[in-house]
């Protein structure tokens, strides 16, 4: 048993209600009384619960499953938040797919045939398919609604103007800024690519999803072992988990894109009067 899972069974056989409640009691009572013989019996039983109690199967079956629902609820509970902020048809995609992973699990539960413990063990990974659907699409959503707020033509403008200004003027500062400007611009064009990249190859993964999920629905019945859902899963899980780490990157991508500006923007009338003022002053 892993250090960190052990020091988690000792604590939840301590501070589990029933437990503080009896030894609570005992010690209250001991003081009330004066019997302190009752004290020390309380504290000699505690010394042994705290010492054979967290290894107890049962008692970590039942620590399992109260830790395995708090993680289920929180999770529930930032996938409803994420879900708020999704586009309609996404929202009602998220939903039929919940919808199904629900079907599915009460048909595999109704299955006689699975053992449930390792019935459970699927069962979770639908529960984080379907969140990793969610993430996906509150990340597409980001990255169309920053892509609908650029104007690809007017970046391509700007590239043009400040190559202008590196061929047209002759004061080393304004060339060496149009420079520095023609290295961003380029860099937010890459930036832009990779995120329209992204954004295709999530879209596609989720439609994945949708496909596969439907799929084990109309096979959910027809399982002779909980096995042939988790390896579909797997796979899925597999390509949802690179994905995910793209997504991390594109979040970062935004964050840094948007400081992505020119340094100074001349115009290209800019371009003429600084031509003109060279000429001026040649």
């Amino acid at each position: 048993m892993a250090e960190g899972k052990a020091k988690s069974y000792l604590r939840s056989a301590f501070l589990n209600i029933y437990n503080l409640s009896m030894f609570g009691g005992a010690m209250v009572a001991a003081a009330a009384t004066g019997e302190y013989v009752l004290a020390a019996a309380a504290v000699g039983l505690e010394a042994v619960w705290l010492l054979f109690g967290p290894d107890l199967r049962p008692f970590r079956r039942a620590v399992d499953k109260a830790d395995r629902e708090e993680r289920e609820k929180a999770d529930r509970a930032r996938v409803e938040k994420l879900m708020e902020s999704l586009p309609e048809r996404d929202w009602q995609r998220a939903k039929a797919l919940d919808e199904l992973r629900r079907e599915i699990e009460r048909d595999m539960q109704s299955n006689p045939s699975f053992q449930a413990i390792l019935l459970q063990s699927e069962l979770d990974k639908l529960s984080q398919l379907h969140q990793s659907f969610v993430h996906l699409a509150n990340a597409c959503a980001r990255a169309e609604t920053y892509l609908s707020a650029l104007d690809p033509r007017e970046l391509e403008r700007q590239l043009k103007a400040q190559e202008a200004i590196t061929q047209k003027m002759t004061d080393p500062q304004v060339r060496d800024l149009a420079q520095k400007n023609i290295e961003v611009i380029k860099k937010r064009q890459s930036t832009i690519t990779e995120i329209e990249n992204f954004l295709a190859r999530a879209r596609g993964q989720m439609n994945l999803i949708e496909n596969s999920v439907r799929l084990l629905r109309d096979q959910a019945l027809t399982m002779t072992s909980p096995s042939q859902l988790g390896e579909q899963l797997d796979d899925l899980l597999t390509g949802v988990e690179a994905l995910q780490a793209s997504t991390k990157e594109t979040e970062a991508i935004f964050s840094g894109v948007s400081q992505m500006q020119p340094i100074s923007p001349v115009s290209s009338e800019g371009v003429a009067q600084g031509a003109q003022g060279t000429r001026v002053r040649g």
